[in-house]
């Protein structure tokens, strides 16, 4: 078992569940490495050589950053990833159910062994496990970046909303192309980010589809008036918001991208779904 694991995340908490689960597995044997990253993009050249090795099976440990780097250098003809969640917000676990919150728990269901299928997220050869998006996630992901005091995503949203404009966005999706005044446009595996923020509440990351959720500029009410609903997951059936269900779509959007709170630049927004792509382990409970 090979286990890359970011020791920063979630503020401290990916040591702690290092030496969780290690201890746990030095008193039953069971023979593993741990890979520690170093920096941004550390995670994905570390997987690429550990497939490269031979490996198995490679365990993420950290938030949805590191699995995202770990999901875009995994060979799954040659290894299955196990799933260790560690960062603040863990929105792709807690939001699917894909993976305890328990580091023991999880690194339990890693060692039983029993194989499971997810999808994942294609977008122009990035892989995404979670939620790929434009607009104003962007623009808050990017605020809490600069933030001193590191803002929490849903004080960053609040502080967005009072000053974000929005623009015109084109998604091309099941044979229709439609426009839209758009605040927020987001690809949807997973049904949550932003550290619980229910962007998809109906989301299912093994369905073989994705969502699109579309948020316009409410035509009556201010915007930061409907932030509450947003957060709750109950913003589905308003007027400003639209969704469709597809496994394909492309957005044309003048903004950058992000995926699984990764920010891109320079990346188109075609995004298909991979059935089945995700080759991971069941859950014991």
């Amino acid at each position: 078992m090979e286990i890359i694991a970011n020791l920063n995340s979630g503020k401290g908490n990916g040591k702690k569940c290092v030496d969780a689960i290690t201890a746990y597995l030095d008193e039953r044997a069971v023979e593993y490495n741990v890979h520690e990253t170093a920096a941004k993009g550390h995670a994905e050249q570390l997987v690429k050589r550990l497939c490269a090795e031979g490996a198995q099976t490679v365990v993420a440990l950290g938030g949805d950053g590191t699995f995202h780097e770990v999901l875009n250098g995994i060979d799954f003809t040659r290894s299955r990833l196990g799933l260790v969640p560690a960062g603040r917000g863990n929105d792709f676990a807690k939001g699917t159910g894909a993976a305890s919150l328990d580091p023991i728990e999880a690194i339990e269901d890693v060692i039983r062994g029993e194989p499971a299928e997810l999808d994942y997220i294609d977008v122009s050869d990035r892989r995404c496990i979670n939620v790929a998006g434009t607009g104003l996630d962007v623009e808050v992901l990017l605020k809490t970046a600069r933030s001193g005091n590191k803002l929490s995503y849903v004080a960053s949203l609040f502080r967005c909303l009072l000053s974000y404009k929005p623009y015109s966005v084109k998604a091309t999706v099941n044979g229709e192309t439609l426009a839209y005044d758009c605040i927020m446009a987001g690809v949807c595996n997973g049904s949550q980010i932003g550290n619980g923020i229910r962007l998809s509440p109906i989301s299912l990351a093994d369905d073989g589809k994705l969502d699109l959720i579309i948020m316009e500029k409410p035509k009556h009410t201010p915007t930061v008036f409907v932030m509450p609903k947003f957060v709750k997951g109950k913003h589905m059936n308003k007027p400003y918001t639209h969704h469709v269900v597809c496994e394909q779509v492309y957005i044309e959007t003048p903004a950058p991208l992000q995926l699984d709170g990764e920010i891109y630049y320079d990346l188109k927004f075609d995004a298909k779904i991979v059935k089945s792509g995700l080759k991971t382990f069941k859950r014991s409970n």
